[in-house]
């Protein structure tokens, strides 16, 4: 028998408004993710910056939704499921979370790991679509650790699972959840919007293939559906000057009321856990912009969480990679 280590990787967040700044800092620092010019030292200059310049809008938005991001603790319990899970299929696992901007780090992960003696590591990010600079940077950040600790280990990645049965059915079955709210007897007001977060355009342009990935995802979730309905793709979290992929869910909320469609169902299509881009972008700030433009019903898809399909689902991703 070999003992397989399997980090579980996710962006991560404060679970302090201490902790905002230096979170805002760590992700600005990451050239895969946020692809600033220059050198490292003119990096480090922009992301602290930016920090400064955007840590207290952060914050409050932190502070409306309790005061700190519930990822950390939502990952954990993810990966204790998968790692139960797969136990219970009678594989020897160790399974040690690693987040990518806040801790536990990817160092931390691999310790962990090691010190249980791993034979192998397999890598399973929390972003079901690919992205470079998501995945890809987790990617790199834990093969970079591991040469330098362990290069003898072997590493398995999960690169992509966009169009997975296990999770098809998963998100397919929580969109069915949130539809129910709709009115049936008119479903012409009705529009499903998935809203998956958004990239700058640069880094699709530059070959990403994470658009192809939701789009792929939101064609497997909607065959799925028990009854059909008019739905749409968009992005959220634009930030900073640069152009990004459009188009973008407040733009979709706009002209929804204008096409009749003035019930509205949202699904965060590219997150597996509630953070605030989940609570605060779209609970709070997408419902009260579908409010004011006329919009009469507004409905979420709740994120797959701590859901008990979640460790069977994470382990039938996993299983044939060990």
């Amino acid at each position: 028998m070999t003992r397989t280590g399997i980090v579980v990787a996710q962006l991560g967040g404060p679970q302090t408004l201490d902790q905002v700044e230096p979170f805002i800092r760590a992700i600005f620092e990451d050239p895969l993710l946020v692809p600033l010019p220059g050198g490292r030292k003119t990096r480090t200059t922009i992301s602290q910056l930016v920090a400064r310049l955007r840590a207290r809008k952060v914050r409050s938005h932190y502070a409306a939704i309790g005061g700190g991001s519930p990822i950390i603790d939502t990952t954990q319990l993810q990966a204790d499921a998968l790692g139960a899970e797969l136990v219970a299929r009678g594989h020897d696992v160790t399974v040690a979370v690693a987040q990518r901007y806040s801790q536990p780090d990817t160092a931390t992960a691999v310790d962990t790991l090691l010190d249980a003696g791993v034979d192998h590591v397999v890598l399973l990010p929390l972003y079901p679509q690919y992205s470079g600079s998501t995945t890809g940077s987790s990617e790199a950040e834990l093969r970079r650790v591991l040469t330098d600790r362990a290069p003898h280990i072997e590493l398995r990645v999960i690169r992509s699972w966009c169009d997975h049965p296990s999770y098809l059915d998963a998100q397919a079955r929580l969109v069915d959840e949130m539809l129910a709210w709709l009115p049936a007897d008119q479903a012409d007001r009705n529009l499903l919007v998935f809203s998956a977060h958004g990239l700058p355009q640069a880094i699709v342009d530059r070959g990403d293939p994470y658009l192809e990935e939701v789009a792929t995802t939101v064609e497997g979730v909607v065959e799925r559906l028990k009854h059909p309905i008019e739905h749409v793709v968009a992005y959220q979290s634009k930030a900073g000057p640069v152009g990004w992929v459009e188009p973008d869910v407040r733009d979709v909320v706009v002209a929804a009321p204008s096409e009749g469609r003035t019930a509205l169902g949202v699904v965060p299509i590219s997150f597996v856990s509630e953070h605030v881009e989940t609570l605060h972008e779209l609970d709070i700030q997408l419902r009260e912009h579908a409010e004011q433009v006329g919009v009469t019903e507004f409905h979420r898809s709740r994120c797959l969480d701590v859901d008990s399909v979640v460790g069977p689902m994470l382990a039938d991703i996993v299983e044939e990679f060990l």
